[in-house]
């Protein structure tokens, strides 16, 4: 877990402890008038209580966002793949064979986007979930839960999947171009750069080849404005 997400989730669970306090406060043992009742816990007893709230907590918060990063860094490594250099220029594959194994890597990319937005979609269910698994009491994995996932940032969230299905349709448009295409460019005399005969044809690979650019830029700029 990246330490910013890590960050903005311990921030949550203290903005829990501080809710939680009038609660804990009404628990917790004071110095009996006399002839008055023994305290139900003792300071001690609640202070260990705490503690293991606090680790039932951690376990859970653990095995739904701990999931949700990994499978966050490992879109990106895929993205950062597909937005290579070598990825735009036509050039660098070898043949129509090697296209069409990256077209298979296009689509387990989409199919990892697809799961990573589920996750976060259940974030809410999966979350309240393994807060109850951990016996914690319901109102207060409730209260947890909203918390929590109130930290998210749902709108950089939204706008980053919006972004990676419009990239996975722009690239698929490139790699189709490409195959639909072979052969129709040669190597030009800009660093390997391609050069097409057909004026129609080079400015529709421009023009592919502009937006991937400028969609991937903006992909991550809200990976970027997530950790910050």
């Amino acid at each position: 877990m990246n330490s910013v997400f890590r960050f903005r989730l311990l921030f949550a669970l203290y903005a829990c402890w501080i809710s939680l306090l009038p609660t804990l406060n009404a628990q917790s043992p004071s110095p009996p008038p006399h002839g008055s009742q023994t305290p139900k816990y003792t300071k001690e007893q609640i202070q260990e209580m705490i503690a293991k709230l606090q680790e039932r907590i951690g376990k859970a918060t653990d095995a739904v966002f701990g999931r949700i990063q990994k499978e966050e860094s490992d879109l990106h490594i895929r993205f950062s793949y597909l937005t290579k250099p070598d990825r735009l220029n036509p050039n660098t594959y070898t043949s129509k064979d090697d296209v069409a194994q990256w077209r298979q890597i296009l689509q387990q990319f989409i199919e990892k986007a697809d799961a990573l937005a589920k996750l976060y979609e259940n974030a809410d269910q999966d979350l309240g979930n393994a807060l109850l698994q951990q016996r914690i009491n319901q109102a207060i994995a409730d209260q947890i839960k909203k918390e929590l996932i109130q930290s998210f940032p749902w709108d950089i969230i939204k706008k980053k999947n919006q972004l990676t299905q419009e990239f996975a349709s722009e690239f698929g448009a490139l790699l189709t171009f490409y195959y639909n295409h072979w052969g129709s460019w040669k190597t030009g005399s800009a660093a390997g750069a391609p050069s097409f005969d057909d004026p129609k044809l080079a400015s529709t690979f421009q023009s592919l080849k502009d937006k991937v650019s400028a969609v991937g830029a903006q992909i991550e700029d809200q990976y970027q404005a997530m950790t910050r």
